[in-house]
């Protein structure tokens, strides 16, 4: 049985939800209901939990907060997330922590019901591979095959002699067939940078290492195409063999290609594949090694691919692009505030990379270079300093980590975007900037009684007037508007969330005078403080 619990503050949504859904017909066990976020952690740290149906707003700790939680500490928990709010930011939130689904209030049994139906097919799912990946790596505790992948590892390495190679093959009964050889990689993607696995993860990589070497060694055997072995950091290696030179080439991408899709399949991760260039004496068999793990480096410029063939990148390498000649561009554009030609550049950029075949280095020294001249040209228009050297920094630290090509892009894009913003706003006379700060003031003092526009003003230093104008011609409205606007905003996320009396709340946003709160907030919404309470909480 699939276990699961239910969040919610509202005890009648937690009776609701418990009584109305099916649970043992869909494979389900409810094993308990809670009233907050912190008691749902306190429980799924003792007790065997598989999903979590969770309200957002409830006290101590909140549905994004228990998510946060469930996410770094029990990845494998589905979560789904009921609420009445159809908010972007709490979407973004959710998807940000892997929830499964996100249902707005009100929810019916039916509806609810579906959605468990489909994440219990996931779980199912995932608890057969699980015991896949079981005894696939039972079956590959055995010690002969480690002896077995440290002589192929140096045979393919060439750091011992013919006749060592051969005793050594010999006394393990592996014979090498054919007269035409080519060495591949495997490489787990989510696990290649073993300097940030802690030990957790490092328990988890050695295991799928296992069943990479597995289903290799499956389809290999299949095809009748030579031998598979484990690798310097468990990454899998196959040393492929064939008597038909000329269909060595398709055979190696199909034997390839059915492996990741295998893979995929089983572990729902993606693994990428290097193929090194086809070699005719086994002696030389560290060529092709080394043009497999050379074919790798390829994966940060072609990101959404997962093979990897020598030959491909040989076609490409050296070529010469007009990606050097972007740097003009990408100046002038930041200088017209052009943010569409930026995106178009950006996108020649990758293009021209690509077809080049450059390395990750040769793209970081590039990149550096386009970084080094954008500040020259914000100094041209007497912007701040300590502006320009913080993007700069920022954009720098943000390139040098990205995974992929695609990744150090649009870092890059978004460095230039924001240097064209800062040249517009500096053309503008700081318009821009005065409202800008004004709602930022706004959202952080509206609880304040006194804020009105003297005080905003005082703040900004700046006549009431000629701030009254340029308030008005950056948002379209009057600066009361917009403090009324947010104070009403905050007021009806409080009736709904909390239970505060309305004299509370109108102090809380701004309101000396609760009767003046109830009149503006009727006049904002068409009903008092308290008719909005009672519609929005059910009662």
């Amino acid at each position: 049985m699939i276990k699961a619990i239910v969040v919610d503050d509202e005890i009648l949504t937690r009776e609701g939800i418990s009584a109305n859904i099916p649970w043992k017909k869909l494979g389900y066990e409810l094993v308990a209901v809670c009233a907050d976020g912190r008691e749902a952690r306190d429980y799924v740290q003792g007790n065997e939990v598989d999903v979590v149906l969770t309200d957002i707003c409830m006290p101590y700790m909140d549905g994004l907060q228990l998510s946060e939680f469930l996410y770094h500490e029990y990845p494998q928990i589905k979560i789904i997330i009921f609420s009445g709010y159809d908010e972007f930011e709490y979407a973004k939130q959710a998807l940000k922590y892997q929830v499964s689904e996100y249902l707005l209030k009100p929810v019916t049994a039916s509806e609810l019901s579906g959605v468990l139906i489909q994440i219990g097919e996931k779980i199912d799912e995932r608890r057969k591979n699980e015991e896949l990946i079981g005894r696939m790596s039972t079956t590959y505790h055995k010690n002969h095959l480690l002896v077995r992948s440290d002589v192929l590892m140096s045979l393919v390495m060439g750091d011992k002699t013919r006749e060592e190679n051969d005793r050594e093959l010999e006394e393990l009964g592996i014979t090498l067939w054919g007269n035409a050889f080519r060495v591949a990689v495997i490489e787990i993607e989510d696990y290649r940078d073993v300097h940030s696995l802690d030990d957790k993860k490092k328990q988890e990589r050695a295991l799928i290492a296992f069943v990479v070497y597995n289903v290799s060694q499956e389809i290999v055997e299949k095809y009748g195409a030579g031998e598979v072995f484990q690798g310097k950091e468990y990454r899998t290696v196959l040393l492929l063999e064939s008597n038909k030179p000329v269909e060595f080439c398709r055979e190696s991408r199909a034997i390839a290609e059915e492996i990741n899709g295998r893979l995929k399949e089983i572990l729902g991760m993606k693994t990428n594949i290097g193929i090194g260039g086809c070699i005719r004496e086994r002696q030389a068999l560290f060529h092709s090694y080394e043009d497999a793990l050379a074919a790798l480096q390829c994966r940060y410029i072609f990101e959404e691919e997962s093979l990897f063939v020598m030959e491909d990148i040989r076609q490409h390498t050296g070529e010469q692009t007009e990606t050097e000649l972007a740097a003009e561009e990408i100046l002038d554009a930041v200088k017209h505030s052009d943010t569409q030609s930026v995106s178009r550049i950006m996108e020649k950029m990758k293009k021209g990379i690509r077809t080049a075949g450059w390395t990750k280095e040769r793209v970081h020294m590039y990149l550096q270079q386009l970084l080094d001249a954008v500040p020259e040209l914000l100094r041209s228009f007497q912007l701040e300093e300590q502006d320009i050297v913080w993007e700069k920094e920022r954009a720098l630290e943000g390139m040098m980590s990205a995974v992929s090509l695609e990744q150090a892009l649009s870092v890059m894009e978004g460095y230039y975007r924001k240097a064209a913003e800062m040249l517009d706003t500096g053309k503008n006379d700081g318009g821009k900037k005065y409202a800008l700060l004004a709602m930022d003031y706004i959202e952080k003092h509206y609880g304040e009684n006194e804020l009105g526009l003297n005080s905003i003003c005082s703040y900004l230093n700046i006549s009431t007037s000629r701030f009254s104008a340029i308030f008005k011609s950056v948002t379209g409205e009057t600066f009361m508007e917009a403090l009324t606007g947010i104070r009403m905003q905050k007021a009806r996320e409080l009736l709904e969330n909390t239970a505060l009396k309305n004299y509370e709340i109108a102090e809380k946003v701004g309101f000396s005078d609760p009767h003046y709160f109830s009149a503006a907030f009727k006049k904002a919404t068409g009903k008092s403080p308290t008719e909005y309470a009672r519609e929005k909480r059910g009662m």
